[in-house]
């Protein structure tokens, strides 16, 4: 008789269990103010917004050329070195700004010859490109030791 009681108290304790299970359906749509609701245009922007301001580096590609300059034509000595960057903000809605870049110039050995940095106070909108110009003083050994270089965006910030 005792062994029949907790049968049946196993069965109606069972029987709730699936009855309240199979209520519960988790559902979406019928849930209210869950925040399970789609996110709004608006919000996805803002979202992205702050992902590319957060990540503003990773969204700067660019190029880097160098012409040297000259005491004069004759001798034929190189007194500093135009840089001409050009950088495109790939971003789909952060406009980047204060932009800080590096340039290492390297020896055929690999050897650091000089390092410059510098920055660009300029705007840049989304999916369009801004060309920096500036000029680095260098001496004429240094000229002769760059064999080539590498340059980076440091850090960049949102307007």
């Amino acid at each position: 008789m005792n062994n029949m009681k907790n049968v049946l108290t196993y069965c109606l304790v069972l029987f709730w269990s699936i009855i309240l299970i199979s209520c519960n359906t988790n559902d979406p749509s019928t849930e209210v103010g869950t925040g399970n609701s789609p996110k709004t245009e608006e919000e996805l922007k803002q979202e992205l917004f702050l992902k590319e301001c957060k990540q503003a580096t990773s969204y700067l590609t660019g190029t880097l050329s160098t012409e040297p300059i000259y005491k004069n034509l004759l001798s034929m000595k190189v007194k500093g070195m135009k840089l001409k960057c050009v950088i495109k903000n790939t971003a789909t809605l952060a406009t980047l700004k204060d932009i800080n870049a590096q340039v290492v110039f390297k020896s055929k050995t690999g050897a650091t010859v000089l390092t410059k940095t510098f920055d660009i106070y300029e705007f840049i909108s989304p999916n369009s490109s801004y060309t920096y110009k500036t000029e680095i003083s260098i001496s004429n050994q240094q000229w002769k030791d760059i064999e080539n270089f590498e340059w980076t965006i440091v850090e960049a910030s949102c307007k």
